[in-house]
């Protein structure tokens, strides 16, 4: 049998195998002689609106829901480079960027279990991964606007520039040398990823849009921000996710009550592990029988990444903490009054033992 032939079966078989251990929207093959291995994710088509709520402000200029659409995440891994794509719904560079598109800025979060340092924050986003999920390394495609430049950076912090960046067809490639990634598995199949799509923003200090309410001057507004979110809407139009729903869940987690910014998580899942989802919180409010002037709340919710419930149950004055005020003033009037009162009984009776004559 010729060799092509083999190659050929052994690309089949190989594909084959992959999609049958489940591996939902990724296409694994490896090809002999060059010893390459590829992997495909596809990603919801029409999801660019962040948390399900963000929308454009002029989507006929440079920011249209179109350019921050990610269709497919690519990965090829040979034994000297590691080539990252990202696949969009429509591309263009409306800002003129040197590297030839804008204003797309995205972040490949490359999860490994076997290297270390690792770290859960990301670079700026307002989001977070989950411990499961830290990552290794974090692939900057920016468009070479402002401060933000394509380069590598390590969880431990140190940074090395990217120098080859290309477009072609919709898609943004990034080819890194093989040996800047040696501390990730060697089985690249097992590597995980956040790919998080941004946007450049000239009139942002860091270069990221940030997410303004609709009364803010921002290219892209979220419909329920408010002042109780600023600093925590998630800076991300469209993550890689197994489906909107996933997305618009995880995107969701931040919290204005506790000031939490949003958990998610890394693509493909983690077998075993919940999803980050939205935070519910429901209150049961109750009197007390004992004391009929304060009220219990009961808060109820589930922890982002657990199954551990938490129950907080608070107790507080039904009027307030002037009632707690007027009470200590009322009781310590009342201490003074009764020490008046006994010191003067006291005066009285002594005064009438002396007015009292002896008996003969």
């Amino acid at each position: 049998m010729k060799r092509s032939s083999l190659r050929l079966i052994a690309v089949l078989a190989t594909a084959f195998v992959a999609v049958s251990i489940g591996l939902n929207s990724s296409l694994l093959i490896s090809t002999l002689g060059n010893d390459v291995i590829e992997l495909r994710f596809s990603d919801p088509e029409g999801d660019s609106d962040g948390t399900g709520d963000y929308y454009y402000r002029d989507a006929k200029d440079v920011y249209r829901p179109e350019y921050f659409d990610l269709l497919e995440f690519y990965v090829s891994v040979s034994s000297t480079e590691v080539v990252f794509a990202a696949r969009f719904k429509e591309l263009d560079n409306p800002l003129r960027a040197p590297l030839g598109f804008s204003p797309q800025v995205v972040h490949v979060y490359v999860v490994g279990d076997e290297c270390a340092p690792r770290r859960v924050e990301t670079l700026g986003l307002n989001v977070k991964l989950r411990a499961v999920d830290a990552w290794c390394y974090a692939v900057v495609i920016a468009p070479g606007l402002g401060y933000l430049r394509p380069q590598l950076v390590y969880a431990n912090g140190t940074v090395a520039p990217i120098n080859a960046i290309y477009v072609e067809n919709k898609t943004i490639y990034a080819r890194i040398p093989r040996d800047l990634l040696q501390r990730v598995e060697a089985d690249p199949s097992k590597w995980r990823y956040l790919v998080a799509v941004s946007a450049y923003d000239p009139n942002s200090p860091d270069g990221l849009v940030e997410i303004s309410d609709e009364g803010g001057t921002s290219p892209i507004v979220s419909r329920t921000a408010d002042s109780t979110t600023k600093g925590l809407l998630p800076r991300v139009l469209d993550i890689l996710a197994e489906s909107r729903e996933d997305q618009y869940s995880m995107l969701r987690t931040y919290s204005r009550e506790y000031g939490d910014i949003a958990v998610v998580a890394a693509y493909p899942y983690v077998e075993g592990y919940q999803l980050p989802a939205e935070r519910t919180v429901v209150e049961i409010l109750t009197y007390t029988v004992v004391n009929p002037i304060t009220e219990t709340f009961i808060r109820v919710y589930p922890l982002p990444n657990t199954t551990i419930t938490v129950v907080e149950s608070v107790q507080v004055p039904k009027y307030g903490i002037e009632l707690y005020a007027l009470a200590t003033l009322s009781v310590v009037l009342t201490v003074i009054l009764a020490l008046v009162l006994r010191k003067g009984f006291l005066s009285t009776s002594n005064l009438s033992r002396l007015r009292v004559a002896p008996t003969t």
